[in-house]
């Protein structure tokens, strides 16, 4: 169980527990909901209390998120954790391994080793992932352990790309393009006028071997968005077949999450974590002769 406390001070006296834990805290409705189900989940003074009720100045007011059963298989692949606070999991996730289970995959996925890990800890809890990556995209992954950590960082991690694409770019641009299924039955997208919004803005960090490193950042968070953009202007990732790249190098798409940024649950602190470039992205660059690039300036890793 996972437990919130709050101390009711005289600017938030008179405010019921609903507009005191959604307006200043930031839970959701659906968290409440489920909250109000549990006979502990929210507390007044150590008695039970309902979310009508109205706060006091010093009341004590407790929120206690109960531990779910996974319903995922345990399994122990090493995968290296870069970041853990009460709340979060930062994962190292390694290229060819993907996030969720699925049909054809119950054991080898980032959602099999977390359940190993809570298993292990005997702190059983649901698999949530904030920002999923793609199976052959290697990078920093953020679990949230709870529902209203969930809550609170979806669409709120700041992330940054490195990609090797095929081709000598611009030395930066944006492209700005919306991205559409290709059909009702296929993963695969592309640009379509018709679909989502999508913007992407890159920088060039290096050129050689006819191809560049860029850094990118994502307003919008589209499937596979740097792959259809990168290969709509002309420049596919190393490695991406299905949008056109090329194997010379790698065989895996060269797309790596290399920085997450979000705010702490606890406290709203900044918390930047930076994820190592895989060997194999490496090994392309060095082929390249491009150097190893080195974290984006004014950010700095936090444990």
């Amino acid at each position: 169980m996972r437990p919130f406390r709050y101390r009711i001070g005289p600017e938030q006296a008179g405010m019921t527990v609903e507009t005191f834990l959604r307006r200043i805290c930031g839970y959701s409705s659906r968290v409440l909901v489920k909250l109000k189900h549990y006979p502990d989940g929210l507390t007044l003074n150590g008695e039970h209390i309902r979310t009508v009720d109205r706060l006091s100045e010093g009341d004590l007011l407790g929120v206690n998120f109960r531990s779910l059963e996974s319903t995922i298989l345990a399994t122990d692949l090493c995968v290296p954790v870069l970041y853990e606070d009460a709340d979060v999991l930062v994962f190292a996730k390694p290229a060819d391994m993907p996030v969720h289970p699925a049909k054809k995959n119950q054991e080898n996925t980032l959602g099999n080793h977390y359940a190993w890990i809570m298993e292990e800890r005997n702190e059983p809890a649901v698999f949530r992932p904030v920002n999923r990556l793609d199976r052959d995209t290697s990078g920093a992954c953020v679990v949230a352990k709870h529902q209203h950590a969930a809550s609170l960082l979806n669409g709120k991690v700041q992330k940054s790309y490195l990609a090797l694409v095929c081709g000598i770019t611009p030395p930066s641009g944006t492209v700005d393009a919306p991205i559409a299924r290709r059909d009702d039955f296929d993963i695969l997208r592309m640009v379509s006028p018709l679909g989502q919004s999508a913007v992407t803005h890159y920088r060039a960090l290096g050129v050689g071997g006819g191809c560049t490193l860029l850094r990118l950042w994502l307003e919008t968070g589209r499937t596979h968005q740097i792959r259809v953009h990168m290969s709509h202007i002309g420049h596919p990732l190393e490695g991406d077949l299905r949008y056109g790249g090329r194997t010379d190098l790698l065989t895996r798409q060269a797309l790596h999450c290399e920085q997450v940024t979000f705010s702490r649950v606890e406290d709203g602190s900044c918390v930047t974590v930076q994820a190592p470039l895989p060997q194999d992205f490496i090994a392309a660059l060095q082929q390249c002769g491009i150097p190893i690039p080195t974290p984006e300036a004014g950010t700095e890793e936090k444990r």
